[in-house]
Order: C-alpha cells, then sequence, then structure tokens
C-alpha cells in the first residue's frame, strides 16, 4: 500500500506542464527587387548598380519577433539547426512584427544593396521567449528589378 506521502512524491515527479519545441516556420516567400530611388522617383546617382530586395512571407500567429538569415550557409537544411558554434557565416536581421516591418498585408524586411546573383534566406521566429529553429532556405536569383519567387539551388 503506497502512503499519501509516497502519493505525493509520486505526484511531484510527474510533469504538469509539457513544453514542446516550436515548430520550423514554414517559410515560403516572395521577393520584389527595386533600383534605388528617391522619394522623388529618381534613382540615386551612385547607386544605379545596387539593388534592393524586399523579403515577404506570411505572419505567424503568436510571433513576437522573427530573424531572417542571409546568405547563411551554416544552418543545416534537415533540421534547421545550426553547425559550427559562433562561426556564423552571412548576415542575421532581427525584425520587429508589425509597423515598418509589413508590406501589403505580409511580414517583411526590405535590404538595399543586395548583391547581384543567388540570395538565400532562412527565417525563424520567436514565440514565448523563445526561438524556434531555422526554416528551409529560400532564394532568389536577384538579375535585375522585378518579382521573384524561390529558386531551387
Amino acid at each position: 500500500m503506497i502512503s499519501s506521502t509516497g502519493r505525493l512524491i509520486s505526484l511531484l515527479l510527474v510533469p504538469l506542464v509539457t513544453i514542446a519545441a516550436l515548430d520550423r516556420p514554414k517559410f515560403s516567400a516572395t521577393a520584389r527587387v527595386k533600383q534605388h530611388y528617391h522619394r522623388t522617383g529618381e534613382l540615386i546617382d551612385g547607386e544605379e548598380h545596387l539593388l534592393k530586395v524586399i523579403v515577404k512571407w506570411d505572419t505567424i500567429s503568436g510571433a513576437e519577433g522573427y530573424e531572417l538569415c542571409h546568405n547563411c550557409n551554416h544552418i543545416l537544411e534537415e533540421t534547421g539547426e545550426e553547425n559550427g558554434g559562433n562561426d556564423v557565416d552571412g548576415k542575421i536581421y532581427p525584425i520587429e512584427v508589425g509597423g515598418a516591418n509589413m508590406c501589403g498585408g505580409q511580414a517583411c524586411h526590405v535590404m538595399p544593396g543586395a548583391p547581384k546573383g543567388n540570395n538565400k534566406f532562412h527565417l525563424r521566429v520567436k514565440m514565448n521567449g523563445e526561438w524556434s529553429a531555422w526554416s528551409n532556405y529560400q532564394n532568389f536569383n536577384v538579375q535585375e528589378p522585378g518579382m521573384f519567387g524561390h529558386d531551387e539551388l
């Protein structure tokens, strides 16, 4: 027979709340590529060769923030985990929810000075104070102004 103390200890050993890891975001993005213009509509002198990439994705309900990793090769595609410790290649952009980071009802990031050629992006989301693993990549072959979808590498 189990004593009341034994039952209490048994109950304390059972976790009351199970916290599941965040799922990887389903990142299906589009990109719009533009040249660098003044607000007046004229090309910016000396920046005629530069392109600006606007990456857009569907907002994630409950998101507290996003990070977009540009040309990061340290992310494992199979799992979304980082390899190589603190050796981050590419650049990580922190993105707040809403406001200036919304484009036509979608979350977005504007990246001026994008290089021509393949531009690879991974996304992760912060929810309940925790970051998800990185998404699968979305690649855009930036060559000239226009709208682009994912281009498989």
